[in-house]
């Protein structure tokens, strides 16, 4: 009996010993900031979308600040990471070939714990050979993302020799003026008084029951600027719906991103599939100090309710 039970043990020690551990060492995968901005394709944004956009307009949907990443890694959520980053990788599936998803992410103004991933580019999805204990840097294989073909720009200002935004009040007509700074075309206030501005976009068709429905600024401010929507009510014809702030950036080109759909699903009040709305800027200057308020561009964009 003895014998026999001694015997076993061994064996228990043989196959234990026989049997492979799973190799814990992480492979890493390092993401800057530079690597999701400014890496966007509109090669055939034209053909896709069936507009004839130039050079110049083209390029504002290349302006994003993203500041966060959603890494998916052979079908599995590895979370949500704010750039730079380095993330681990565990599961493998017994192979060093692994397929990546990587959809950039940004703060939503107005909720400041909330992130969320770009809806507007398709999927990219690369094959990285991952090994453990060594860095993938994404920069050595650069991303290039691409909007999706249902991506709807219903409203694009570049300023580009003219503007679309006028005052709310005509007898206070103080507007975005056409110039060049910085070398790009933008939309340019400035003030030496403690006067303020009050000015709006046209009123833009915009989808009633869709889930994201993106204003989108670049931008450089020396002062804070607040946003707000109007609709195109019968019950409020003159209500301004607050947005946000856009705040002053130290010299800084940002980009900064409201979503449109929750305040028309609270204030639209007809039951359609379709409102009228107009995005309105306010700003003030300060007494004895040049303020400038530069806009690059703004745009609208959505997706088609499925």
């Amino acid at each position: 009996m003895k014998k026999s039970v001694y015997f076993l043990l061994i064996w228990a020690v043989v196959l234990a010993a026989s049997c492979k551990q799973p190799n814990l060492t992480p492979a890493y995968i390092e993401i800057t900031a530079e690597d999701i901005n400014n890496c966007v394709d509109v090669s055939n944004y034209n053909d896709m979308h069936g507009v004839n956009y130039d050079a110049e307009q083209l390029m504002a949907f290349q302006q994003h600040t993203f500041t966060h990443v959603n890494v998916y890694v052979n079908g599995k959520n590895l979370g949500c990471w704010e750039v730079p980053c380095k993330i681990p990788v565990l599961d493998m599936n017994g192979t060093d070939s692994a397929s990546v998803i990587i959809l950039p992410a940004f703060r939503m103004t107005g909720m400041s714990n909330t992130v969320m991933g770009y809806p507007f580019f398709d999927v990219l999805m690369k094959k990285l050979l991952l090994k453990p204990g060594e860095t993938y840097q994404i920069s050595t294989d650069p991303l290039s993302f691409r909007y999706s073909s249902y991506a709807t720009c219903p409203y694009l200002e570049t300023f580009i020799n003219s503007s679309s935004f006028t005052a709310l009040d005509s007898t206070h007509n103080i507007t975005f003026i056409p110039q060049q700074h910085d070398g790009r075309s933008v939309g340019t206030i400035s003030m030496t008084t403690d006067d303020y501005f009050d000015v709006a976009t046209p009123y833009i068709t915009l989808p009633a029951r869709n889930y994201f429905v993106f204003l989108e600024v670049t931008y450089k401010i020396d002062s804070n600027v607040d946003v707000g929507l109007k609709l195109s009510t019968a019950q409020h014809p003159n209500t301004i719906h607050p947005l946000g702030g856009i705040y002053a950036t130290d010299g800084e080109w940002k980009t900064i991103y409201f979503n449109l759909a929750n305040v028309i699903s609270s204030y639209h009040y007809t039951g359609g599939s379709w409102t009228t709305a107009s995005i309105v800027l306010t700003g003030i200057g300060e007494k004895d100090k040049n303020v400038n308020f530069y806009i690059d561009n703004i745009k609208i964009l959505y997706e088609p309710s499925v």
